[in-house]
């Protein structure tokens, strides 16, 4: 008889940082440099300054802080703000074909790490953790994909669970409840992309995981074998069909799916990462501007107008999911940031006419599939040229990940506006060195310094 709930419960107990491979570690502080960026950032977004007046209003211990601002509250709403602030950036890294991110489970793993003055070691074992957790579990349950749940959300969910487990040094009993508890919980519409409501599924998971493992950790329970029984989650992700536990236990670890995230250069959709590449890289080799183009077609399968379904944005959230303009950032700007699809930009007159010259075409015999397939881009320039390209992976994605140094340049992006240049660099060699760090809060309060010019997202919501 199966019992892949308390056997993945035992693993994420004995699993310890020794077991961990050099690459593994040095990949995971570029991962956590990447994420604490995204959640500097994401609090001056819209979805993070209506997220900071909740936070405000809602109170809360002083446990841990809400990043990007001077707040600080309770461990569940500070993972669940800091998760929709990271994903509201849409920076997220992905793995495929699972499609969960390390940006769901480290809100979560520094929030609780804060209260509990965790070390370096503990944040990257429980992440490390974490993920290989959520992204077993998507891999065993792609039919729930397939059917319309984000698994971003509800893996995440159970993720955060293991990780907070983790951190809190939960016995294999009390993490097995914790996993149930967060099966409860578990949810997520992918239909929801281009919304505010998109961004707060992964802080719904971040939330989700950390009460479930504190609830664990007091005593609550559920049902041992929540994965794999008749009725249980496996059961109704998947419609019926019930994965052995060799796909989940089996290939735990080897390697660890980590190794599979891909980082995202550009802060909107993946789907949008090799597209906006491909602009950039033409334009440079070509030397023409958006005024010299006429149209630019981009030929896509069946599955893009499904999750890039915005032709014309009318928001910060629409606009990283719209085809139209992501070309039209490529063609007008020199360096792609956030503000590259902040409402300014949405409202410009030149992204406004540029995004007109863009047409999608979608080849249906291509089929639907996530991954596998290339896009191809024409761009029809006025004086009757035509450059012809595709790409089949964006820079960052595997099997060409990203070392550190690489993601510099992102998180000074990302948190200098806030900390400056200097307090930058400060924390990014913390991160960097992240193991011998004795007290994650160090890293924190460095990550979230605030300059007297800098404008907090609490200030700017209030």
């Amino acid at each position: 008889m199966q019992k892949t709930t308390r056997e993945i419960a035992e693993r994420i107990c004995a699993t310890k940082f020794t077991d961990f491979a050099p690459e593994i570690v040095a990949y995971s502080k570029t991962l956590t440099l990447s994420a604490v960026g995204a959640m500097v950032a994401g609090a001056a977004r819209t979805s993070g300054r209506i997220m900071t007046k909740y936070v405000r209003r809602a109170g809360g211990n002083p446990e841990a802080t809400v990043m990007g601002t001077t707040l600080k509250t309770n461990v569940e709403t500070a993972a669940m703000a800091n998760a929709t602030f990271a994903h509201s950036t849409e920076y997220e890294d992905d793995s495929f074909p699972e499609a969960v991110s390390s940006y769901t489970i480290f809100p979560a793993v520094l929030a609780l790490g804060e209260h509990l003055k965790a070390s370096g070691r503990e944040i990257i074992e429980s992440f490390i953790v974490g993920y290989e957790m959520q992204s077993r579990i998507g891999l065993a349950c792609l039919e729930a994909r397939r059917r319309g749940m984000l698994t971003l959300s509800w893996a995440g969910t159970l993720g955060c669970a293991a990780a907070a487990a983790k951190l809190l040094k939960l016995d294999a009993h009390r993490t097995t409840m914790a996993l149930s508890l967060a099966a409860s919980q578990c949810s997520g519409i992918a239909h929801q992309v281009g919304t505010t409501a998109h961004t707060f599924e992964m802080g719904i998971a971040g939330r989700n995981g950390v009460t479930s493992a504190l609830l664990a950790a007091d005593g609550f329970t559920g049902q041992a074998d929540i994965f794999e029984a008749p009725r249980g989650l496996f059961h109704i992700l998947n419609g019926g069909k019930i994965p052995a536990t060799e796909d989940v236990l089996g290939t735990w670890g080897k390697p660890y799916r980590l190794l599979d995230i891909g980082i995202k250069m550009y802060p909107c959709c993946y789907h949008l990462q090799r597209i906006i590449e491909a602009i950039l890289s033409l334009k440079q080799e070509h030397n023409f501007g958006a005024g010299d183009v006429n149209e630019v077609q981009v030929e896509v399968n069946l599955f893009i107008p499904q999750v890039i379904q915005y032709p014309e944005p009318s928001n910060e959230d629409e606009s990283q999911f719209s085809l139209p303009h992501a070309v039209a950032a490529a063609l007008l700007e020199e360096t792609i940031s956030p503000t590259s699809f902040g409402d300014a930009k949405i409202q410009d007159e030149s992204f406004r006419e540029t995004r007109k010259k863009v047409k999608m075409v979608v080849r249906e015999e291509w089929g639907w599939a996530t991954i596998g397939w290339s896009p191809i881009i024409t761009v029809s320039l006025k004086s009757g040229e035509k450059h012809i390209t595709t790409i089949e992976t964006a820079k960052g994605q595997p099997p060409n990940l990203l070392d550190f140094n690489a993601v510099v340049e992102k998180y000074r992006v990302c948190t200098e506006p806030r900390l400056g240049r200097q307090n930058v660099h400060r924390s990014v060699d913390l991160i960097r060195s992240l193991e011998n760090c004795a007290n994650i809060g160090e890293v924190i309060r460095e990550a979230n310094l605030e300059l007297p010019h800098a404008q907090s997202a609490e200030v700017a919501a209030a």
